[in-house]
């Protein structure tokens, strides 16, 4: 089963899952990972942060990956489809 699957299959159970898919380098003029979309300062406090903080993170991708023009987000569909569904 292919990981982005198994994420969002992840996402729906009461954990809130990580929105990391192993495409870990930083877009510099924006501050955010060109695979999830997060802050090196939400990336390092993920596993701290309250269930609440992590949707509120997951709140915010969307909008992130709207405004991103590099190849890697136009790659990323399927983390969008998650989401979407999060944010829902």
């Amino acid at each position: 089963m292919p990981i982005l699957l198994i994420k969002m299959a992840a996402h729906t159970s009461q954990a809130v899952v990580s929105p990391c898919i192993s495409i870990c380098q930083m877009h510099e003029p924006t501050g955010w990972c060109k695979g999830c979309y997060r802050t090196l300062d939400e990336i390092a406090a993920w596993a701290l942060s309250s269930e609440s903080g992590k949707q509120a993170i997951w709140q915010q991708l969307p909008e992130r990956h709207t405004q991103m023009n590099f190849v890697e987000a136009k790659a990323n569909m399927a983390l969008m489809m998650v989401c979407r569904k999060s944010a829902a």
